[in-house]
């Protein structure tokens, strides 16, 4: 499998999450102007971890961000809390297991502010699962 190969697996499992949560956007690649809700799919770091098994056997390490506005901070806080749910319907761990995608020991982080992210100085609150495959 190669890297894109990968990263569009991943894409593909968190579309399912789109389908749960209204204008959900998903991008396979670090956005740095989203319009929120959305997801965003780039290289972790460390980003390969060799398996022992030559060059190309190892095991690929990513960071999905999810990112909420701030402009009614409850609802962007309820919507974080079910991405981070693995029992809710839109559990983004849920709908990355199904293409085996696991979350790693680093895990996934709480509550982070993006205030460089967005256009106009507004405030983005979000969250991030650091994952991994062998490839």
């Amino acid at each position: 499998m190669t890297l894109d190969e990968a990263r569009d697996e991943l894409v593909g499992a968190l579309t399912g999450v789109a389908a749960v949560v209204d204008e959900l956007q998903v991008y396979g690649y670090w956005n740095d102007t989203p319009s929120p809700p959305a997801l965003d799919v780039y290289p972790g770091t460390p980003f390969l971890d060799g398996a022992g098994m030559g060059v190309e056997s190892a095991r690929v390490f990513f960071t999905v961000r999810a990112r909420a506005e701030m402009a009614d901070t409850e609802s962007g806080q309820r919507l974080l809390y079910r991405l981070l749910d693995p029992a809710d319907d839109a559990s983004v761990e849920a709908a990355m297991a199904v293409a085996d995608w696991v979350v790693v020991p680093e895990g996934v982080s709480g509550f982070t502010q993006y205030a460089d992210d967005a256009p106009a100085n507004e405030r983005l609150l979000g969250v991030e699962w650091r994952v991994g495959k062998f490839l």
